[in-house]
């Protein structure tokens, strides 16, 4: 279900961008996200930058994202990597203090978690929070 809300294909409309601002609101006790995003001023979900490519990003051998430098054989290619969550901020992360490791997508925070790899899956807290922020998101959308 993640993935596909993170896809933004979604018939409510929810994408990426309002799925993380839903999870920031319910996530007050900041369980899986960061609250560092509160330092700039506001309440942070404001953060999410879209990047986006022209004909200029051409390198005489592909189209070059300026960010990581990975090239692309179109500019369509080019700028569905820019929309993809590889360069946002990560504002998801382990909630297993011996682990944090961080994440830019809830899906990918998720897969991390059911993967079991940490360990985190087997408290009761944890499973508490994720079913009550997935429960809360299916009530919006």
């Amino acid at each position: 279900m993640l993935f596909h809300l993170d896809s933004g294909t979604c018939a409510s409309g929810m994408n990426r961008r309002l799925l993380n601002d839903n999870v920031r609101r319910l996530d007050r006790n900041n369980i899986i996200t960061d609250p560092s995003r509160m330092i700039g001023g506001g309440d942070g979900t404001q953060d999410e930058v879209t990047y986006y490519a022209t004909n200029a990003a051409w390198n005489g051998h592909g189209y070059e994202c300026y960010l990581c430098h990975s090239a692309y054989n179109s500019l369509r290619a080019l700028n569905q990597h820019l929309a993809s969550p590889r360069h946002q901020n990560k504002i998801y992360f382990c909630p297993l203090q011996t682990c944090r490791v961080r994440f830019t997508t809830l899906s990918a925070l998720c897969q991390h978690i059911e993967s079991e790899r940490c360990g985190v899956y087997r408290f009761q807290a944890v499973k508490n929070t994720l079913e009550g922020i997935v429960a809360k998101l299916k009530l919006t959308y």
